[in-house]
This record gives structure tokens, sequence and C-alpha cells, in this order.
């Protein structure tokens, strides 16, 4: 499996490295940052309130629907699980993160 789903981080030789690495290097300190930054904000996806209500919308009329809006509520559904299952792994990978740099006390 990869480094991003299903296995749980291993401290090896090469891990202890890269972590005393990011002490010496502040480019690789810098990037390491950036990607926490940006998986924190794929972490604390939210679904925008209008569309929110949208797919409540639709989901309580399913029985009562269209073609264009069951196609509509199939896709906000599809889109939802989609962003949910992209932020726990976004949380899962900022941890890891967290995990193997505890040094970089700029992780969000």
């Amino acid at each position: 499996m990869d480094a991003w789903r299903g296995t749980l981080p291993v401290r090896t030789p090469e891990a202890s490295r890269m972590a005393t690495a990011s002490n010496a290097d502040p480019h690789i300190e810098s990037t390491i940052v950036f990607c926490a930054s940006t998986l924190g904000k794929m972490a604390g996806y939210a679904l925008e309130p209008s569309l929110q209500r949208r797919l409540h919308d639709l989901c309580e009329r399913e029985e009562f629907l269209g073609p264009e809006e069951h196609d509509e509520r199939l896709a906000l559904v599809d889109f939802t699980q989609r962003r949910t299952i992209e932020s726990v792994e976004a949380k899962l990978a900022l941890k890891r993160l967290r995990d193997s740099f505890p040094e970089a006390t700029a992780l969000p």
C-alpha cells in the first residue's frame, strides 16, 4: 500500500535522516510547513451552505425529481462523498507528517 492509504508510519533510518535533514535545511522545513498547511485546508473542508441546502432539498424530494434534478442529486452526493474521503485522508496525512517531523513546530 502507498504512504497515503492504510499503512501506519514506520520509523526507519531514512525517516530519521529526513527528520534531521529538515532541521538542517530551511527549504525542506518550509516545504513541510507548506504541505502541512495545504493538508490542513483539505482536512478542514466543509460543504458550502448553499450546496448543503440544495442537496438537502433534493434528497427530501427524491421520489418526485425529474431526470435533471435526479442527476444533479447523484452528482452532489458523489461530490460530497469524494470531498469527505479526501478530508479524512488529509487528516491522516497531516498526522503522519506531524509524527514524522515533530521538530517542525510550525505545523498546523
